[in-house]
């Protein structure tokens, strides 16, 4: 999960803006979530205030969302990229797991394909490894630990390690 911390502080003429730490490092899900916050504000107020407007505003309105769907979407492929080369790049790194959940369950139900984890994205392949850390009111040392594909992509193929 990504977190944007940023404050709200007032320019020379008194007028709200937003600031960012000096260290804020410029990351492309910051301007993804930039794009789809403005284009869901735009939807948002294109159906609410549609009556309220003249036909030029909503007009440009719309092609103003329009417009921040399409960055949107082109935004979205390289993430989806990226994310994709970070899940491929961490399985060539034999890490100890490459996914945590809290249960068996939740390993169980881990789709087949665009498994989201942190950053990056896998699929069930051979070789995905999968630590179950279970909270400690209900630990059982039995289950807990890491867990790995082997054979098959189904659950019956997962292996203790």
């Amino acid at each position: 999960m990504y977190t944007i911390r940023y404050e709200i502080g007032l320019n020379e003429q008194g007028r709200p803006y937003i600031g960012l730490p000096e260290d804020y490092e410029q990351r492309p899900e910051d301007r993804f979530f930039a794009l789809e916050i403005a284009r869901y504000i735009l939807q948002d107020l294109l159906v609410r205030r549609t009556p309220d407007l003249d036909s030029d505003t909503v007009e440009q309105m719309d092609e103003a969302e329009r417009l921040l769907g399409q960055l949107g979407d082109e935004v979205a492929e390289i993430l989806y990229g990226v994310m994709r080369n970070q899940g491929a790049i961490h399985l060539m790194l034999d890490a100890a797991y490459h996914i945590e959940v809290n249960s068996i369950e939740e390993r169980d139900a881990l789709p087949e394909k665009d498994i989201i984890y942190e950053d990056k994205i896998f699929d069930r392949i051979e070789g995905l490894r999968v630590y179950i850390l279970q909270p400690l009111e209900i630990y059982d040392k039995e289950v807990s630990g890491a867990y790995e594909l082997k054979g098959g992509i189904t659950n019956e193929h997962w292996v203790k390690l």
